[in-house]
């Protein structure tokens, strides 16, 4: 094992703003093929926790981001079997050292998956079941918690520096870990048959060029895209459940200048935007007296003073929703946001749904028009029966449809882009295309129709 112990650590607890993340080093035995008893084990565990807590103190970590933290986490491990006079063979010292560094200081048997880029999710469905996610395919692993209370010590340890807590009075958290990674946990009596969580990680070699490789995209629709966003056109990016939506916009979002102003508003933080002039807002959740709330509506107020020239909200999700097409239509051209929706069709109703969240009692035909004044495009994600992530259709929007009585009841949608599961193609099915001279003009698309 090779870590590097103390930047991760401290990164981890809020000492430093980040540390790289060294994988450990492959052992010739795994960590979980010790030939070492369990109650032996045990023994050894609680020992070298107990060193570990009078010996290392955190901000001494902080200090040191080399091997020496590594090999005096190895020393007590060394010096504890010395003790206890527990017989360990050679070959299997660095993965017992790996082990009790899990348990004691990482993340147990999740260890592993937050040094493997491949994996986008894990899940604990119970203590005994645990299931990743890698390459866009969900399967059991054969690791697992030795029991509840393990469990919930490890699910503690990964939100305490967030200072979020999960206890009977709060039996859920959402939180953002230490290498960006987002949790969801529940305990009883929330969860009915113990504790269940899952962790969304974000690779950070989701590039543009990557997503063309992994046929999210065509070059033809990458160049689009790209002229959309330098055209300050307000995009939304709808979908469902894990289909890309954020992975998306991070990468439309490195197409806008750097000279103009960003401001991303999230809950949780998920967003890693390779930008150089970029301030990050996030919103957060009351105290336990139920004081100190501040939501993404509070923080779309705040953003609207702060004089930047495009807004990115992560993910639409109630009220903030008509403070964003408000901003979309006073001057903040260029915004973009996700929401959740199964198509962009749909995803125009949730919009609408989510304004009447704001309780300002707005007629509906009054919403639609205002949707339909504020967005151009909506970019529809899914994630397919094979688990592969990619573009489904782009839609701009032409107006509104009226009834006869000239109320607005629905607004109007042209498809350009859509991909066509025959051919593994993406196809222009557009027969015109109002914002093509848009597109020309100010971003620059050389339009081959």
């Amino acid at each position: 094992m090779d870590l590097t112990l103390i930047g991760t650590l401290a990164a981890r607890d809020g000492l430093i703003t980040s540390a790289p993340l060294v994988k450990p080093k492959a052992s010739t035995t795994k960590r979980d093929d010790l030939s070492i008893d369990r109650e032996i084990y045990a023994k050894l565990r609680a020992h070298v926790q107990e060193t570990a807590r009078r010996q290392m103190r955190l901000d001494e970590m902080a200090q040191s981001r080399d091997a020496v933290a590594r090999n005096r986490f190895k020393s007590m491990v060394l010096q504890a079997v010395r003790d206890l006079d527990v017989r360990v063979a050679v070959t299997e010292t660095e993965a017992l050292v790996q082990k009790l560094y899990d348990d004691i200081l990482g993340f147990g048997p999740l260890e592993k998956y937050f040094f493997d880029p491949d994996v986008t999710e894990i899940k604990i469905l119970r203590w005994d079941h645990i299931r990743i996610e890698k390459h866009g395919r969900e399967f059991r692993v054969e690791d697992r918690f030795e029991n509840e209370e393990h469990a919930r010590n490890v699910v503690d340890r990964m939100i305490a520096p967030t200072g979020r807590r999960l206890d009977l009075a709060n039996p859920r958290v959402n939180a953002r870990l230490f290498d960006g990674s987002r949790l969801i946990a529940h305990i009883p009596p929330v969860a009915v048959e113990g504790i269940t969580a899952t962790i969304r990680r974000f690779r950070k070699d989701m590039t543009v060029e990557n997503l063309m490789k992994r046929g999210v995209m065509s070059p033809e629709v990458l160049e689009f895209l790209k002229a959309a966003v330098r055209a300050r056109m307000n995009i939304i990016i709808s979908g469902g459940t894990s289909s890309g939506k954020t992975t998306l916009l991070n990468c439309l979002a490195s197409f806008i200048p750097d000279e103009e102003s960003l401001i991303t508003i999230e809950d949780p933080a998920e967003l890693q935007l390779q930008h150089d002039n970029v301030r990050r807002l996030e919103a957060r959740p009351a105290n336990l007296e139920g004081q100190g709330a501040v939501t993404q509506r509070d923080l779309m107020v705040d953003a609207l003073r702060m004089a930047p020239k495009r807004i990115i909200i992560g993910e639409c999700r109630a009220g903030e929703t008509f403070d964003m097409l408000q901003a979309m239509n006073t001057g903040h051209a260029g915004s973009m946001s996700t929401a959740h929706a199964n198509s962009a069709r749909h995803c125009i109703r949730r919009l609408a749904n989510m304004v009447q969240m704001a309780e300002l009692d707005l007629p509906y035909d009054a919403i639609i028009d205002q949707i339909a004044d504020a967005i151009n495009l909506i970019i529809h994600v899914l994630k397919d029966r094979d688990g592969r992530r990619r573009l489904d259709h782009i839609v701009e929007i032409l107006g509104v449809k009226r009834s006869v009585d000239g109320r607005s009841v629905d607004v109007e949608l042209n498809e350009l882009w859509r991909y066509d599961p025959e051919t593994g193609t993406f196809v222009w099915t557009a027969k015109e295309c109002r914002c093509r001279e848009t597109l020309v003009r100010d971003g620059g698309w050389r339009c081959p129709w």
